[in-house]
Parts: C-alpha cells; structure tokens; sequence
C-alpha cells in the first residue's frame, strides 16, 4: 500500500475548503469518502468501510471525543479537529481507546516552515533569550446559528482560536503553563465568549499574552521576544494556501536592525496530512503530539479558562 485511505466525518467548511483538497494534493493519501448529514453516507457507514484506514473529524466540538472513539474502535486511524475536547476530564475516555492507533489533534501549525525558521533563529541567539510571547487572533462572525456561537456544542472564540496562541507559547518555551490571569466577555445573546484577554505565566518567569475574538475585524500576528530582540510572525496560524510567509527579525542594536525572511510557499494542511499518512505508512506511528501531550493541551486551556471573570459583571465563569 502506498496510499492511505481517507474518510472525512461531516461537511464543515475547514473540511470543504482546507482538509479535503489537502487530502486530494497530498502524494501518499486518497480521497475515499466524505460522509454529511444531509444525506448520503453516513458517518457509521464510513466508519465500516474497509478501504478506509484514516478518518479526519471536523465536527463542532462537543462531537469530537464520541465520534474519535467511534472511529478508533472502528479500528482507523484519527486526525480530529481542535480543540479535540471541550475539557481535560472530557478527554480522558478517549486517551485510553485503542492505543495501537494513531490519534492527533489537527494543530496544522505544526508543520509550517515559519515555525522551524523561528525556532532556528530563536537557537541561534537571534534574539537572545525568548522571554515573552504576544498574539493576537481575531475575525468576525455575528451569525447565531453558526457553532462557534453554540455555547452547548463548545463555541466561543477562547476554544476556537485561543488554543492557537496557548499552543504556539507551549512548543517556544517547550514548557507548561503554571498560573493565568484572563478577562472574558459573553454575548448575552448567544451566551458564548466573544472576546478573551490573558496573561499566562511559564516557568522560568516567561509570559505569553493574547487576546482573541470572534468579534472584531479578521487579523491575527504574534511577537517572540527576547532580551536582544524580536521575531514577528506576520500570520502566524493560517498563512495563505501556497504563498510564501514572511516573519521579520529585529534585533536590539544601534541603529535597530531589521531583516526580513520569507519561507518556501506550501500547504500546511497538506504537509500535515502526508506528515499522518506517511507515520501510517511506515509503521512507526510517529507524530510530535503524543496522546500525553494532547492532554497537557487541553489541561492548559482549563488553566486559562478557570482564570476567567466576566468583563460584564466580574463573577468567576
């Protein structure tokens, strides 16, 4: 075999425009089977079919950890959404369902060159010692119907992008957060999170802060700094489909000096779709996010989200 056999759980949008043709592009997966509700195929009918060895799951997220565990059970290999859970207790039936087989949560990011370009910068004491880390993540969606503003299917922006930024502090400072301080605003409409503001303390006396909002005008960027410069990741979550990123270096002399990089055009969605497929393929089930390290994710979320006050009246969520 050297194609893997991919089914995708629901017609979500990411999966339309991003995962789909992601999976079509890629040189060691196919395209099988996309099951809807709609009609057509339906999720358990995909699940059994056998010329299917990897499903992605693009569900709202309240669906992802019984359908993950479906599809493992099922006996395939599992590329699910993030946030992979809506909570760390919630997640735990599912880190002990079938640890023979591949499961992984869909941080694309990972596999971007802009990231590896940062880190080599970052080790070869570009900007000294990365001491703090800013981000910001934002675009605009007043639609009441649409999930992300279904708080009882885990909508609101802190679980849509605000896992982008806790993520990207994680892997930099290759650490876990110890202690958070975040304000939270709520649509007493919809009554999800429209706006998230923290400060999030790593050990070693490092600091990201963020905000995010599903609220505000699309925009998005993030800051590593250190105590001889910074790195500025100009889009740093979801740069444009085959076009080149850039990320701009400056460093602390005088005059400041500012440089200018650019990597290679790719699609970060399908480098992570080959990345899955080839770990298959080899046998070695190998991938950077162990099922631990997907638990320390979402741990971390918690951590945030239980140092949450509400803007409106300041009562603990």
């Amino acid at each position: 075999m050297d194609k893997i056999g991919w089914g995708v759980l629901g017609d979500a949008k990411i999966a339309r425009e991003m995962l789909n043709p992601a999976i079509e592009a890629a040189a060691n997966a196919e395209l099988v089977a996309v099951a809807s509700r709609r009609g057509g195929l339906s999720y358990d009918e995909l699940l059994a079919r056998d010329d299917i060895q990897a499903v992605y799951i693009p569900l709202p997220n309240h669906l992802h950890v019984p359908w993950a565990i479906k599809a493992l059970e099922a006996g395939k290999h599992v590329l699910c959404e993030k946030p992979i859970a809506i909570s760390a207790q919630g997640l735990l039936p599912l880190l002990d369902t079938r640890p023979d087989l591949l499961l992984a949560e869909a941080f694309m990011v990972l596999w971007h060159p802009q990231w590896a370009m940062a880190e080599q910068m970052i080790a070869n004491g570009d900007i000294g010692e990365l001491r703090h880390i800013d981000s910001h993540f934002t675009y605009f969606n007043p639609d009441p119907s649409n999930v992300r503003n279904q708080p009882n299917m885990g909508g609101g922006g802190l679980l849509d992008i605000g896992c982008y930024p806790l993520y990207s502090a994680r892997r930099m400072f290759d650490a876990e957060p110890v202690q958070a301080s975040s304000m939270m605003t709520q649509d007493p409409a919809t009554g999800v999170d429209t706006v998230c503001s923290s400060l999030v303390a790593f050990p070693g006396e490092r600091h990201l802060t963020f905000y995010v909002s599903t609220m505000m005008s699309p925009a998005q960027e993030l800051t590593l700094h250190g105590t001889q410069g910074r790195i500025i990741i100009k889009r740093p979550f979801n740069p444009f489909v085959n076009e080149k990123a850039e990320l701009v270096l400056e460093r602390s002399e005088k005059p400041l000096v500012f440089e200018s990089f650019e990597t290679e055009a790719c699609d970060q969605y399908q480098l992570q779709v080959e990345a899955f497929s080839r770990s298959i393929l080899d046998g070695s089930l190998d991938w950077p996010r162990s099922r631990a390290e997907i638990l320390s994710q979402s741990r971390a979320m918690d951590l945030i989200r239980a140092s949450c006050v509400r803007t409106d009246d300041r009562n603990l969520l």
